[in-house]
């Protein structure tokens, strides 16, 4: 398989993983997809563990060159989360929620390496959120650490837990709310006005 190919294979497969969830995407599902044999599938990545480690690099690295060219755009602290939100919310709208719960469940080691890719985003959330306070857009007072470990931990409730009723409210109608309800909550008057402009001028969709 040359590079080429095997680089389409890892995004094709990153898509059926977060679409469908872990557990239900087969190799020989991947393998019919692409229009590969199985067999040329398992000469290029040993197995499916090998193949989601590949697709977990190329999700971090296609996100952090999204980030960066999110952030060379934005005027200050808040439009850049704002920004930000916007992209994860796209993601995550295609995103099946066992994708979750099937990393945890059926592969720890690369679960593992997600929670460092998520601690290292915290403390990349904890400067953005020092710099709002210098510019006025973020509560003075703010525990940031607090914050964002509240944050965290509903995030980890939506992913994680069958407590919200998906039936009434999407998945991402929740993660939506969540959000939300932070960003205001943080934010001071100034803060606030610039959220509600940047919103009603810049559509999700």
């Amino acid at each position: 398989m040359n590079v080429s190919l095997k680089e389409r294979v890892v995004a094709k497969a990153s898509m059926l993983f977060m679409r469908n969830g872990i557990k239900s995407v087969t190799m020989d599902n991947i393998a019919g997809q692409m229009g590969i044999s199985k067999r040329t599938l398992y000469e290029n990545f040993r197995d499916k563990d090998e193949l989601l480690m590949e697709c977990f690099v190329y999700q971090s690295r296609e996100a952090q060159k999204e980030f960066e060219k999110i952030a060379v755009t934005c005027a200050n602290s808040m439009e850049l989360l704002l920004r930000v939100f916007f992209y994860t919310w796209r993601k995550l709208r295609n995103t099946n929620r066992n994708f979750y719960s099937d990393m945890k469940k059926y592969h720890p080691a690369i679960s593992s390496l997600f929670e460092k890719d998520k601690e290292e985003r915290v403390r990349s959330a904890e400067q953005l959120m020092e710099q709002g306070k210098r510019e006025g857009l973020i509560r003075p007072d703010l525990k940031i650490e607090i914050v964002l470990m509240l944050l965290g931990a509903q995030f980890e409730m939506l992913k994680n837990s069958e407590e919200f009723d998906t039936s009434r409210y999407s998945f991402i109608e929740i993660f939506e709310t969540i959000f939300i309800n932070f960003i205001r909550g943080i934010a001071t008057a100034r803060g606030v006005a610039f959220i509600e402009e940047f919103i009603s001028q810049n559509p999700k969709e």
